[in-house]
């Protein structure tokens, strides 16, 4: 075991032996001798409670290459700590890079049905303004999971998405969304609402994406109707 390791994980966290035998309940003098070299070769068990008090592979205790780096790890970690809406912006920033990079690599193009929406009310799009047409992007894992997409003519969904963004959706009334999960649904109103699903206890709610618009709470199916979940941002043809 690589206890110089553990020692430099332990000084990056802050922590003393006595905080890792509080997190990893193992004894307080069985990680001095541990940390300390004389115990060379601990148990299984004992490197499993250390690395996820420590939270890293026990890869980095060893010689070989770590399925998991503990700077992975860490990166988690700080993630972790973030406010929820710089978590979200991170994981918009991640996602928007990973649909470029989708699109990049293709040459093969596929036709999707495309809809604009000309008028909106108090930042909802009226279902019946829609305007259909089609559009051809680059054919990719992306845009062959996609039945439709949506152009924005403006930027009433920022700063998540701007003006000329293409949204793809895949329509499926089936599936039951997932915590995190970004949804466009038809209120019984005809206008139409896009945001993020999550549960607060046992209420399911729709946030709001650009934060000018109230959360509703999905309660009555018959008040709302499905229309698809957001896939990623499609590459709009030039």
């Amino acid at each position: 075991m690589n206890y110089q390791k553990l020692k430099e994980i332990m000084n990056y966290r802050d922590y003393t032996y006595e905080d890792l035998a509080l997190l990893s309940k193992i004894p307080l003098s069985t990680l001095t001798k541990i940390g300390s070299g004389i115990t060379a070769n601990p148990g299984y068990d004992t490197m499993l409670a250390i690395a996820k008090a420590l939270k890293c592979s026990m890869d980095e205790f060893s010689d070989r290459e770590p399925m998991i780096t503990y700077d992975m790890e860490e990166y988690a970690h700080r993630f972790n700590r973030l406010p929820s809406c710089q978590q979200d912006y991170i994981k918009y920033v991640i996602n928007t890079e990973y649909d470029r990079q989708l699109y990049l690599s293709s040459k093969a193009k596929v036709s999707l049905q495309c809809f604009e929406f000309t008028n909106y009310n108090d930042g909802l799009a009226d279902y019946e303004s829609r305007r259909i047409g089609s559009v051809t992007v680059d054919r990719n894992y992306l845009s062959e999971s996609c039945t439709y997409c949506i152009l924005l003519t403006n930027n009433i969904l920022s700063p998540k998405f701007f003006k000329n963004s293409l949204l793809g959706f895949r329509y499926d009334d089936m599936i039951y969304p997932k915590q995190g999960e970004i949804w466009i649904i038809r209120l019984s109103s005809g206008y139409l609402y896009i945001g993020r699903y999550y549960k607060n206890g046992d209420t399911v709610m729709l946030k709001s994406l650009n934060g000018t618009i109230d959360d509703i709470i999905l309660t009555n199916r018959l008040k709302y109707k499905r229309l698809g979940k957001f896939l990623g941002l499609l590459k709009a043809p030039a």
